[in-house]
């Protein structure tokens, strides 16, 4: 919500549908038992909310207060919002790491993220959604590091913006977002980490300024507008996201994507 508000008000057309699970009231239902849990078809069914609603939008269903171009879109996400969001840029999920390591409760590597990946097991074989209308995403605290298999990223058709916490203790920067951007970095996907971020303080809430990400993610939304037909991810791109005032006087974000070293 406070994203949404902060591009909404430097002109930006902000849209936020509604998946269940997806807020507070939700999921507050979801804990009192009286709605289910979203169950592994989610893992499709949220890319397809989204592709549905640029389709409204591009069949002038959608009442805006200001022209919009459905062809060119932005998409912002936290944690499985953020995972949408890289499957509708194109990173194809499968289930063969998933079918590998979830059986296995004793994995030195389990994170409590896999506790969120591991469900969507049986949701995977239609989850593939790639809307090449979706020119770029900021994802923060994606979990990633069973759904997508290294090297998917090289059929991406939007630029990726990954941003994770250094204390996420839900989705851990090491395996979730450092190790699987190594596979991306030569197409121009850039990744930003947070000193002392975790998973709950990077959310923007209902804070009109977006939040600690705020003015990172506002850039990057500018960026990726501005770029025109460079905004694709190709190998050898240049970076969209400038060096910059988009930075936090209470966390440190570094762009660490020069330092991540090749697979």
């Amino acid at each position: 919500m406070g994203w949404a508000r902060l591009l909404a008000a430097n002109g930006t057309t902000a849209v936020l549908p509604r998946h269940p699970g997806s807020d507070s009231s939700q999921q507050q239902a979801v804990l009192a038992g009286a709605s289910p849990p979203p169950g592994p078809e989610e893992l499709s069914l949220r890319p397809k909310d989204l592709s549905a609603v640029l389709d409204a939008a591009a069949a002038g269903r959608l009442t805006f207060r200001q022209p919009v171009d459905p062809r060119r879109v932005v998409v912002l996400g936290h944690s499985w919002g953020a995972t949408t969001a890289l499957q509708l840029a194109g990173v194809r999920p499968t289930d063969t790491t998933l079918r590998q390591r979830c059986v296995n409760l004793d994995d030195p590597a389990r994170n409590l993220s896999w506790t969120l990946q591991c469900s969507w097991l049986k949701g995977v074989q239609s989850a593939a959604l790639r809307d090449p209308r979706v020119i770029a995403v900021g994802a923060v605290s994606p979990p990633v590091s069973l759904l997508f298999p290294r090297g998917s990223g090289s059929e991406l058709s939007g630029r990726v913006l990954l941003i994770s916490g250094s204390r996420d203790w839900v989705v851990p920067p090491d395996p979730e977002a450092i190790e699987p951007m190594r596979w991306g970095t030569t197409l121009g996907n850039q990744l930003v980490l947070v000193q002392g971020g975790d998973h709950f303080n990077l959310r923007p809430e209902g804070a009109a300024d977006g939040g600690v990400l705020g003015p990172l993610l506002q850039a990057w939304t500018d960026a990726a507008f501005a770029a025109g037909l460079s905004v694709r991810p190709v190998r050898g791109a240049a970076p969209l996201l400038p060096r910059g005032t988009w930075g936090s006087a209470e966390f440190l974000m570094t762009d660490v994507t020069d330092r991540l070293a090749a697979p």
